[in-house]
């Protein structure tokens, strides 16, 4: 009796973990899915992701821009933007834009930064006369290093999903994750944009020069600012001639007039010689 009763106990025993085993089969299953969702909340705290120190500032990251207007002769033009164009290659610069008029001439030359504060001297002995410069420096540094540690944050945010990425086991999990670095990845493309801006404005300064082509001041000595006798001689009868010219054209213009005047001025003496004539019979 008593080997029969424990044959029934052992096998209840059996039975009891054969049933445990299968009752904690799908929680362990169901296990990975509670990770998920929890590395997931951790991932999408702003706490979980690392903050990684800030880049090394001991360079300045300056952004310098220069202005230049010169003064020049009419004849002398070709000749200083020649002289323009050779300073910009010797100092390893080049020609981002330039446009002409009549009246201006207008050059815009990224130059080294190395070499700005060369250049900009320089251009006081390419000819003509200098009548205004300006020069701008802006300090970009902090606003260059908050964007180089955002960059390095959503690149070990990104990182970070990739991991996960790769452990997701379900449709709707993967397309999550992805949905995510591809939203990370667009971030750290604008970014890196702006950094290479950035680093181009710093690495190549922009001087706008101005060449005013203009007649009468250019004509006075480099050290005397009274124009020469030879030269008010000219420009006198320049003017003179002008004033000539604007007469004849503006008395052409008046031709109507002079046809009735002569008309009326012809009836009239008309009118006035016949009216003697009946008089006089």
């Amino acid at each position: 009796m008593k080997k029969i009763l424990i044959a029934v106990v052992a096998a209840l025993s059996i039975s009891s973990c054969n049933r445990a085993n299968r009752n904690t089969e799908p929680a362990a299953c169901a296990e990975p899915t509670q990770e998920y969702a929890e590395e997931m909340k951790a991932f999408s705290s702003s706490d979980a992701i690392p903050t990684p120190p800030s880049p090394d500032t001991d360079t300045r990251k300056l952004i310098a821009k220069g202005n230049v207007e010169i003064k020049v002769k009419p004849e002398n033009v070709d000749s200083i933007y020649d002289n323009i164009n050779a300073l910009i290659k010797k100092h390893n610069g080049y020609k981002s834009s330039e446009k002409q008029n009549e009246f201006r001439y207008s050059v815009s030359a990224s130059i080294p930064s190395a070499s700005f504060e060369d250049f900009t001297d320089a251009l006081n002995k390419v000819g003509g006369k200098m009548s205004d410069k300006s020069i701008n420096v802006q300090d970009v540094t902090d606003v260059y290093t908050d964007l180089v540690s955002e960059i390095k944050s959503k690149e070990a945010a990104l990182e970070q999903y990739r991991v996960l990425l790769k452990r997701a086991n379900k449709i709707s999990e993967i397309i999550e994750i992805q949905t995510k670095i591809d939203y990370i990845q667009n971030d750290i493309d604008v970014m890196n944009g702006r950094r290479i801006n950035i680093d181009r404005k710093v690495a190549y300064s922009v001087v706008d020069i101005d060449l005013i082509i203009v007649k009468k001041e250019m004509a006075k000595d480099d050290d005397d600012d009274t124009p020469s006798f030879g030269y008010e001689l000219v420009d006198s009868l320049s003017d003179g001639w002008a004033i000539i010219k604007f007469l004849i054209v503006f008395l052409l213009r008046l031709w109507p007039f002079f046809i009735i005047g002569g008309a009326g001025y012809f009836f009239y003496k008309k009118r006035k010689e016949d009216s003697k004539t009946s008089s006089k019979n």
